[in-house]
């Protein structure tokens, strides 16, 4: 799933009414914010795969742009046009290497950004659950 995908969800999930003014909906409230904490902790653990697959993905990808500049595969390059710019292999190498390490880095920081957002949210969410269980401590009498 795409950085901007994840973000869209987690607007979603957060926006949302606290009503604490009965036990009932105190408990309705707890519910949800029971299923909205776990949505959270699944979209983290999807993100964790999403990194990972993102890795493998650069990583074929890097093996293919040393397989594409390698001394046999340089007649039968894409890049053969700017070869015969008398630019060497190995510096068209680097440079396609630098650029794709720079995609995925930013691709990366995105992902780890969104799990950053996904830890505050949680522990937001878990603030307001305690002040929830206290509204319905007050409500049962139990103020200790």
């Amino acid at each position: 799933m795409d950085a901007d995908e994840y973000q869209k969800i987690i607007s979603n999930l957060i926006d949302f009414e606290i009503e604490m003014s009965s036990i009932a909906k105190s408990r309705q409230t707890l519910l949800l914010l029971h299923e909205k904490r776990d949505i959270m902790l699944k979209m983290k653990e999807q993100i964790n795969k999403d990194i990972r697959s993102t890795e493998v993905h650069y990583l074929s990808m890097r093996t293919g742009i040393r397989e594409e500049f390698c001394r046999d595969n340089v007649s039968k390059s894409k890049r053969k046009k700017l070869l015969n710019k008398n630019k060497s292999p190995a510096m068209m190498r680097a440079k396609a290497m630098k650029k794709l390490e720079s995609d995925r880095k930013g691709k990366i920081e995105n992902y780890k950004d969104i799990k950053t957002n996904i830890d505050d949210v949680i522990v937001q969410i878990e603030d307001v659950m305690v002040e929830v269980y206290g509204s319905m401590k007050s409500l049962l009498g139990n103020n200790e």
